[in-house]
């Protein structure tokens, strides 16, 4: 088992070293790594290693514990856990890292994936005794997939035949722009393409869209013109059918109200000529009794009311007139009415007005969404026509760099043995707007003066190509934030680069 903290005495451990007095086969170098602790992994029960600001250097012959260290390392950024890597089978293994991340322009890696972000970024991993296991990104736990994709951005394992950095187009070209000093610039360029891409998206997601808004617009505008040429007032339905009514029983009402009123003020012997005798009668007593005089006010009121229940009788048999004409009116009116409230599945003509609004309301913001269309197509012009300008700086800024950054290149290349060698990197500007600007690299390499261009990966030998993308990155490492190293490759390269 190994127990350290910091560094350690054991003959067969890794070793933490600067630069200088460097022995073994392989090295590990630690350049932006603050801590790592290991709990219960493999052959290690505790371990806690702190390092200092800079460049730090594992060594240690084989078997001396280094590919441990990676293979917890590699358990932090996302790699699959084995089972049965538990030291102790029935406790969990635990691995944490703190890096300083400060340099590296992740704030929006965070973001997207709703994180929150320090400048020191803490990873774990946990392994579980049945075999599961957990991630964490700032004590927050997250997916693998998360979690490798930002080990991505953090470390770069590097051995003889690990060229993917270099040979990639999206790291030649921010190696160009850390060393023309315009990190920030195409940082800004890249938010404000994704700005405009995200419209461009918008804008044909609503040009996709306009057919059929169109459609919904002449449904909308045929609703709204037939519920205003209906000229609908609010309570109409009820005032037209209690119309109907009457109109359909006008000669039946006319002949009970004429007969009642009748009844009561002309017969003989009618309600009004006998309560006038029963009147006559009691007026002799009215002053003789209290609760008599009270039964005479009584008859009294009984004669008033009916004298006006008959006179009302009467008024309203004068008023109700049969007109065929007008109820056939009346019921048309009602017919109309009752196919728009059922069209429309309402109840009443207040409820159709409330309606009509709405689609008016609904026809309004559809004319204003073919506003917003053209407002957006023009917003579009004016953010592609901006973000060309910014390419094109861009683009000339990174030709002004690539020339004496391959000269250097070239220089270290000599010093290691590949005098012989030229490389150029070609920037095409393709006038198609990228995530990184308009530019194409080309990378190319010829085994000596004058032969032949070709790509680096079809000219370069795998020790070649070892050796430049050392030297590519030695190159570029006071420039751009380069993340953690570890190396395969014979310590003469190595000391080539570091003397």
């Amino acid at each position: 088992m190994m127990s350290h903290k910091g560094s350690t005495d054991d003959h067969h451990s890794p070793d933490f070293k600067s630069t200088s007095s460097l022995t073994g086969q392989s090295v590990i170098l630690l350049l932006m790594m603050k801590r790592l602790s290991i709990r219960n992994y493999v052959l290690i029960d505790q371990l806690d290693l702190d390092f200092d600001p800079g460049l730090t250097i594992v060594t240690g012959e084989t078997g001396a514990g280094k590919s441990i260290l990676l293979g917890a390392l590699g358990l932090i950024l996302g790699d699959r856990a084995e089972s049965g890597v538990q030291a102790d089978e029935s406790q969990k293994a635990v691995i944490e890292g703190v890096f300083d991340i400060r340099e590296y322009a992740l704030t929006h890696f965070f973001s997207e994936n709703e994180l929150e972000y320090n400048d020191e970024l803490i990873l774990r991993r946990e392994i579980l005794p049945q075999g599961r296991s957990r991630a964490f990104i700032n004590d927050s736990p997250a997916s693998l997939q998360v979690v490798k994709e930002l080990g991505r951005k953090l470390i770069d394992v590097h051995q003889q035949f690990d060229q993917l950095d270099v040979l990639d187009e999206q790291f030649q070209l921010n190696m160009l722009d850390a060393l023309a000093n315009q990190v920030q610039i195409v940082q800004n360029y890249t938010k404000d393409f994704h700005l405009w891409k995200q419209n461009i998206s918008r804008l044909h997601q609503w040009q996709a869209d306009q057919a059929s808004t169109e459609q919904e617009r002449d449904f909308l505008q045929f609703q709204v013109d037939e519920l205003i040429a209906a000229g609908l007032r609010e309570g109409e339905n009820e005032e037209l059918e209690a119309e109907a009514r009457t109109l359909r029983h006008a000669t039946e009402i006319r002949q009970v109200l004429e007969e009642a009123q009748t009844m009561i003020r002309q017969m003989e012997g009618s309600p009004l000529d006998q309560l006038e005798v029963l009147s006559r009668a009691f007026g002799p007593l009215r002053n003789a009794h209290q609760r008599v005089d009270q039964l005479a006010e009584r008859l009294d009121g009984l004669r008033i009311e009916l004298e006006d229940l008959a006179g009302e009788m009467e008024s309203i048999a004068e008023e109700v007139e049969a007109d065929p004409g007008r109820l056939t009116e009346v019921e048309a009116r009602l017919n109309a009415i009752n196919k728009l409230l059922l069209k429309h599945h309402l109840s009443d003509t207040n409820a159709l007005l409330l309606h009509q609004e709405s689609l008016i309301q609904r026809l309004n913001n559809l004319d204003g969404r073919a506003e917003e269309i053209e407002k957006l197509a023009s917003e579009t012009k004016r953010q592609e026509k901006e973000l060309m300008l910014q390419a094109e700086q861009i683009s000339q800024t990174r030709k002004d760099v690539a020339g004496p950054f391959i000269r250097q290149v070239m220089n270290r290349l000599a010093d290691l043995g590949m005098a012989s060698i030229d490389l150029i990197m070609e920037l095409d500007d393709t006038g198609q707007l990228t995530a990184s600007g308009q530019n194409k690299v080309r990378f190319l390499m010829a085994q000596q003066n004058g032969a032949r261009m070709v790509t680096v990966k079809q000219a370069a030998s795998g020790g070649e190509m070892s050796r430049l993308t050392l030297v590519i990155k030695s190159v570029v490492a006071a420039a751009i934030p380069l993340r953690v190293w570890y190396l395969t490759r014979s310590m003469p390269v190595f000391q080539g680069l570091c003397p």
